[in-house]
C-alpha cells in the first residue's frame, strides 16, 4: 500500500470528502484524487501540511504503514484551533517526523509504566504464597 492508499483509508476514517480534505489540507481541488487515480507520489510538502493539520494521524504509520494509523491527543497537545503544533516551527518533514514519534514512543512508554503499576511486588506474591500454604 502506498502513502496515497493510506490516505484514502484516513480520508474515509475522519468521514471526509477529497474535497474537503483538500480544501484542510491547503491543495487544489481534485489533488488528492488526482494522485489516486495515477498511483504518484505525494510531495513532502503536502505531507507536512497532512501532519500538521491532522495531529491524530501517526506519522509512522503515513509513511510506512507500520503501528496504528491514528495515536490520542492529551489535552496538552491540542491547541485552541483543535491541531497540533505548527509544522511551520519545523525545518523539514523530518523533523516534524522525528518529533511526533518520539512524542508516540513516550505515550507508549507511560501506558507500559501505568500498566506496570497494576502488577504485584514481589513481597506482595510472596505474602500471597504464604497465605495460601497456611490455609492448607
Amino acid at each position: 500500500m502506498k502513502i496515497i492508499d493510506r490516505i484514502l483509508v484516513f480520508i474515509k476514517h475522519k468521514n471526509l470528502s477529497m474535497r474537503a480534505f483538500d480544501q484542510s489540507i491547503n491543495v487544489g481541488n481534485g489533488y488528492t484524487s488526482k494522485q489516486s487515480k495515477s498511483k504518484a507520489s505525494v510531495g513532502s510538502d503536502v505531507l507536512e501540511r497532512i501532519i500538521g493539520t491532522y495531529p491524530d494521524l501517526n506519522p509512522l504509520w503515513l509513511l510506512t504503514g507500520d503501528g496504528k494509523m491514528t495515536i490520542e491527543l492529551t489535552k496538552d497537545e491540542k491547541n485552541t484551533n483543535g491541531t497540533d503544533e505548527s509544522p511551520l516551527q519545523y525545518n523539514s518533514i523530518d523533523e516534524i517526523i522525528d518529533h511526533k514519534i518520539e512524542r508516540a514512543m513516550q505515550r507508549q512508554i507511560q501506558l507500559l509504566l501505568d500498566k506496570l503499576d497494576t502488577f504485584p511486588t514481589m513481597e506482595e506474591i510472596r505474602e500471597e504464597i504464604r497465605k495460601t500454604q497456611d490455609n492448607s
